[in-house]
């Protein structure tokens, strides 16, 4: 195989791999079937987000939302393109989340415990 056949070759298997990666990504509801939802309507979804000490939310997606932190907690944030990044947050912080797409391991020492706010982008809130 020449040099440039190998590099389309690989750059198209690359390209594959990342929109098989992104197509697979589910609502958190479906990736975590136990997760704990406090209210559910036509303009948000509030829910529980918890996650043991060395656990691992799996890859799953969020429109935009708003956390509140019940209980401080580092994490290694997992992206689709197999970036990573590190959150950490205080007990008491509020922040907010364009839409993402991100698989969550606790690294801290606790468990994380936090509140999420999800904004429908299709709700009709009155």
């Amino acid at each position: 195989m020449s040099g440039a056949w190998k590099l389309i070759t690989t750059g198209f298997v690359c390209i594959i791999g990342a929109f098989a990666t992104a197509s697979s990504a589910q609502d958190r509801a479906t990736a975590v079937p136990d997760m704990k939802v406090l209210l559910n309507n036509d303009c948000v979804r509030v829910q529980f987000h918890d996650v043991a000490v060395g656990a691992t939310a799996p890859m799953h997606s969020h429109p935009a939302y708003v956390v509140y932190v019940l209980k401080p907690f580092k994490a290694r944030i997992l992206l689709p393109d197999g970036t990573q990044r590190i959150s950490e947050h205080k007990e008491g912080e509020a922040y907010w989340n364009p839409p993402i797409t991100h698989a969550v391991q606790n690294i801290g020492e606790g468990p994380i415990h936090n509140l999420i706010v999800e904004i429908k982008p299709a709700g009709t809130c009155q």
